[in-house]
């Protein structure tokens, strides 16, 4: 691990980030903090960054230059004697167990239960006994009001069940950070709400999060800030009431105003 001198209060941490996918810039000198237990919505039109900033965070993609850190840690990078170099595969994989991550298509292993699902990380990559790594995902399971489809197979589960089994499932490694990557976008109206509550209640236990959504009234109510993207770029950040019900720039207006059909009005300037 590697300490950085960052602000007190910051526990993630994106310092200048690029990614590059051949000659397309997919992020552009991305820099955000984000405090413990703060939760932090990401929003702005497809194609932005939104999912490419979880997704480095993650370790997922190897940024081309920048810094990220998760607490003490500098996620893709490893200290050694002779300084700090790229994390391999094995070592990033072990960095990722400290953030957890809820994709828009679930990705439950179909041969495995619900509660089999939950279970597998403790048991596999933190080599938890077979029954307190099945205790806890019963206790999970309950927690995301699922108990009793413990012994049901994903294909028996509906789209809003199964994104709440890979909450469960990503709450079981015990992580520090929560990144939630479009996690109703996959669901239909009626499943919605449910999956939404959830995220809403892991919130609640003070959990540090970043969730890239489209659902507004969602942020607005579950973030306590709001990074509105576009073109790889940070256009405009603040509390979420601010930027969702007086947005400083004419774009994030015009993004705001293009979803809910009514524009939001231009934060007041003083007389």
């Amino acid at each position: 691990m590697t300490t950085s001198p960052k602000p007190q209060d910051a526990f993630v941490r994106l310092d200048n980030i690029v990614k590059s996918y051949g000659a397309y810039v997919a992020l552009k000198g991305v820099s955000l903090e984000i405090a413990k237990g703060q939760s932090v919505a990401l929003i702005g039109p497809s194609g932005s960054g939104k999912s490419t900033v979880l997704r480095c965070i993650n370790t997922l993609e190897v940024i081309d230059s920048g810094a990220i850190f998760v607490g003490d840690l500098r996620m893709g990078m490893q200290a050694t004697p002779r300084g700090l170099r790229q994390a391999t595969a094995v070592e990033a994989a072990r960095q990722r167990e400290s953030v957890g991550m809820v994709f828009q298509s679930f990705n439950l292993f179909p041969h495995m239960t619900a509660l089999e699902n939950v279970a597998s990380g403790p048991r596999l990559v933190k080599n938890v006994s077979k029954p307190q790594a099945q205790s806890q995902a019963m206790e999970l399971l309950d927690r995301v009001k699922l108990g009793d489809k413990a012994n049901a197979y994903p294909r028996q589960l509906s789209g809003g069940q199964q994104q709440r089994v890979a909450i469960a499932r990503a709450l079981a490694m015990q992580p520090s950070v929560m990144l939630f990557d479009e996690p109703t976008s996959a669901l239909d109206p009626e499943t919605v709400q449910e999956v939404l509550n959830v995220i809403r209640e892991v919130r609640d236990s003070h959990m540090t999060m970043l969730i890239a959504t489209h659902e507004m009234e969602f942020a607005r109510h579950a973030s306590d800030m709001t990074i509105f993207m576009e073109a790889g770029q940070i256009v405009e950040s603040g509390p979420s009431a601010e930027v969702l019900g007086s947005p400083k720039t004419e774009r994030c207006r015009r993004f705001l105003a293009g979803l809910t059909g009514v524009a939001a009005q231009p934060q007041a300037r003083p007389a």
